[in-house]
């Protein structure tokens, strides 16, 4: 009995050198996995495996990874007569086939499109029909009135656990997002897109409760450069990534963020994201117990943060990862420290240091914050508390 085999071949060499081919040829109903790389054309696969995809009845896993502006034959179909077999594949701008329709075994799926334009109803019916898919990553287009002329009363169900979405344009990512509805504990990422669109472009509109599936995130993650927003919950995670560098509270509002207790924003450069008007938004998070920082620069926004002793007034905690904490910033941590001490609903109860990035406040500033509210430093050798993520 012949062992199985996992194949990779690159096609850039094999045409110069195609004695691994003769070498596989023979053994080529034994593949398990098969990888084709270096811009492959379907007559280089069908000439180094005739009767291909007949040729790999034991196909498990099928990646054809393409470079850009090539054509594909469209007589060949990569997959046709693997529909029953097939747990993975991934396709980089080669041609969907009617045979698709039909693989029912598959568990992992990434499909790039940036030539053939499918329908929508086409790419739907598959995530709908196919109940042993747990994870899918499409980079689509779609046929233009296919987008107008879906007509669907409600969104999909599917089994997916992680999607991932990337389009050309707003109105290809709408129609995903509203046709299709993630069960609980998936995780749903948007990820970087063509287009200069923030997350309330797109979602401004249409209805996302199906999609997001996180009517309780306890915790929110932002990180301004490159920015992107991670949303986690008992019911799931989700995350949007962009290159836009609006006012990144904007998107607030959009979201369900009722039960967020934690908060971390991560600012790594001057990369223009306006940050200044944290304080005047944080209410969107009524229930925030923890703020965290970790920054690369000093805080510039931290002035207006701390401005109002009293909001949120669930917060008990200030973290600090890799912050420039300057004599300023001590001294307005210190008002604030004071002010919340003397509120009875919105007492500060710790300020949690892992780093100072460089910057080592003096000592008799550190003994004056810790007057007002008692200090967790890292830098001292004392453990992280443990509800901190």
């Amino acid at each position: 009995m012949t062992a199985p085999l996992d194949i990779q071949l690159d096609m850039d060499r094999i045409r110069k050198d195609n004695w691994v081919v003769d070498l596989l040829r023979p053994r080529i109903q034994n593949a398990r996995s098969l990888t084709i790389l270096g811009r492959p054309k379907a007559k280089d696969v069908t000439t180094a495996f005739p009767n291909f995809p007949r040729s790999t009845p034991n196909l498990r896993s099928l990646k054809i990874v393409r470079g850009v502006g090539l054509d594909w034959d469209r007589s060949v179909d990569p997959f046709g007569s693997s529909a029953h077999s097939l747990m993975c594949l991934a396709l980089d701008n080669v041609p969907l086939y009617p045979s698709f329709l039909n693989l029912r075994t598959l568990t992992t799926l990434f499909f790039r499109d940036h030539k053939f334009h499918l329908h929508l109803d086409t790419l739907l019916d598959f995530l709908k029909e196919n109940h042993s898919l747990q994870s899918a990553t499409l980079c689509v287009s779609f046929v233009k009135p296919s987008l107008r002329s879906s007509q669907r009363r409600s969104p999909i169900g599917n089994q997916l656990k992680h999607l991932s979405i990337s389009c050309m344009h707003v109105i290809e990512a709408q129609a995903l997002i509203s046709n299709i509805a993630l069960q609980r504990g998936a995780h749903l990422d948007i990820l970087y897109c063509h287009w200069d669109a923030g997350l309330n472009e797109i979602l401004t509109g249409i209805s996302t409760t199906h999609l997001l599936n996180l009517p309780s995130p306890t915790s929110i993650e932002y990180e301004t450069q490159p920015r992107r927003i991670r949303l986690f919950g008992p019911n799931g995670r989700f995350s949007f990534g962009s290159f836009l560098t609006n006012d990144v509270f904007v998107e607030f509002p959009l979201l369900p963020l009722a039960n967020v207790q934690e908060f971390r924003l991560i600012h790594r450069d001057s990369s223009g994201a306006r940050l200044d008007s944290a304080t005047d938004h944080l209410s969107f998070l009524p229930s925030l117990k923890t703020l965290a920082f970790e920054c690369e620069t000093s805080i510039p926004y931290l002035s207006t943060l701390l401005s109002n002793p009293s909001s949120p007034p669930s917060l008990t905690t200030l973290a600090f990862l890799n912050c420039d904490l300057s004599d300023l910033s001590m001294e307005k941590l210190t008002r604030f420290a004071s002010g919340r001490k003397n509120t009875t609903s919105a007492r500060l109860y710790r300020v949690v240091i892992v780093d100072s990035g460089g910057v080592f406040p003096s000592a008799d500033l550190i003994d004056a914050l810790e007057e007002h509210v008692p200090i967790v430093d890292a830098r001292r050798g004392k453990k992280l508390p443990t509800d901190l993520t």
